[in-house]
């Protein structure tokens, strides 16, 4: 088993796999002949601690520390004041990472470390005989998520769904009106005011953050021509008669796992176009999901859903159904594996992913529905579990 090094904080998710553990400030993690070590500061230490099924070691003064199974937290004062005493020219975190290389037998070993490990401890590093091998992933077992980490995202679209029946809840009881002595056009109002993607986006977040969710990488509710850009967020009035496309990705505080989720909607009375778009999108999303199992390649059922797409009449690549169909969702929005035409990724059980398949013209709008669901020998389940409506009234 290769050695391992990690250099970060656990907002660096492979940290936050590693240890469990929310923990601020960035600290060593170390993997050495099937044994774990987390080098924490003192005002860390005890943070990684027994409810969260731990077994106390000595007090946080002793080289023994605390244990999580085989995970041992190490005092890291210690070491780091030995550390200070060195003579070289560098910073004193570089020192402490050649004083643990050193004192756990690291160098001149083959050491895995993250792709996004400091630049500057790693070129020192190497000057001083390590041999750093950066490695992605770091933990390629992430991408199969345990009975735990399936509860985690499961009850963080849970929290997501409530979000969606409020968007939903607005829009159902919203009015299209031309309003005013000088009104040009219909516009959507709500409690006499017109209906913007900000307000949709506040009301949203306030049930999120009611659940223990937050809103770390932005949500996307875009309107009309926006919606043909995928990742445009979305700004200004709500368009009656034309596609809304909510997009919200929130983390769970607790946990750390994300949940991914999108809805297309129209307000009124969609076009005939954006209704066949809507059907088109839908049909490719149900083949592709009723084709996954363990075993299939991730590129397959990519082929299903675009061989779809096509047949009924729409782009895929440069224009129409432009990204890859999903990805996989745990500690990171975006993880293996990843359904998209080049993909080499194999499906595995356990496995949780999103099926997104998308149409985006410029002069129609767009359309996108998203579900996640876990991967099994046989199938797959949908997580998701919310209806797939175009049409508010």
């Amino acid at each position: 088993m290769a050695s391992k090094v990690i250099f970060a904080s656990t907002q660096d998710s492979d940290m936050r796999y590693a240890v469990k553990t929310p923990i601020t400030s960035s600290f060593f993690y170390v993997e050495t002949k099937g044994k774990k070590y987390a080098f924490l500061d003192k005002v860390d230490f005890g943070t990684i601690c027994p409810s969260k099924g731990l077994t106390l070691g000595n007090s946080p003064t002793s080289s023994r520390g605390r244990k999580r199974s085989n995970l041992e937290t190490i005092p890291l004062e210690p070491l780091a004041k030995e550390a200070r005493k060195l003579k070289f020219q560098t910073s004193n975190r570089n020192k402490l990472a050649y004083y643990i290389f050193k004192k756990y037998k690291l160098l001149g070993r083959e050491v895995e470390v993250p792709i996004h490990f400091p630049l500057d401890m790693a070129d020192f590093l190497r000057k001083k005989g390590a041999k750093l091998v950066p490695t992605f992933p770091f933990f390629p077992e992430r991408a199969v998520k345990t009975e735990e980490e399936i509860e985690y995202i499961k009850e963080c679209l849970a929290h997501t769904r409530l979000a969606f029946r409020i968007i939903e809840n607005i829009l159902r009881t919203s009015e299209i009106s031309a309003r005013g002595r000088f009104a040009f056009g219909e516009k959507i109002y709500y409690k006499n005011k017109v209906l913007t993607s900000e307000f949709l986006k506040q009301e949203a977040e306030k049930a999120l953050i009611e659940k223990g969710m937050f809103d770390l990488l932005g949500m996307i509710i875009s309107t009309g021509e926006q919606t043909a850009v995928p990742h445009h967020d979305g700004t200004g009035p709500i368009h009656p008669h034309r596609p809304v496309v909510c997009d919200i990705f929130p983390r769970h505080r607790k946990s750390g796992y994300f949940a991914d989720m999108t809805r297309t909607f129209v307000k009124g009375k969609p076009s005939p176009e954006i209704q066949k778009m809507y059907a088109a999108v839908l049909k490719a999303q149900l083949a592709a999901m009723k084709k996954i199992r363990a075993g299939m390649s991730a590129k397959e059922i990519y082929d299903v859903a675009t061989d779809i797409i096509s047949k009924e009449g729409y782009d895929v690549g440069e224009k129409g159904f432009i990204h890859g169909l999903g990805h996989g969702v745990g500690l990171d929005i975006h993880e293996k594996p990843s359904l998209k035409p080049h993909s080499e990724d194999v499906l595995e059980a356990g496995n949780v992913i999103t099926i997104e398949p998308g149409l985006y013209y410029p002069k129609v709008g767009g359309i996108r529905i998203e579900d996640m669901v876990l991967v099994t020998k046989t199938g797959c389940k949908n997580l998701t579990n919310y209806p797939k409506k175009l049409i508010i009234p």
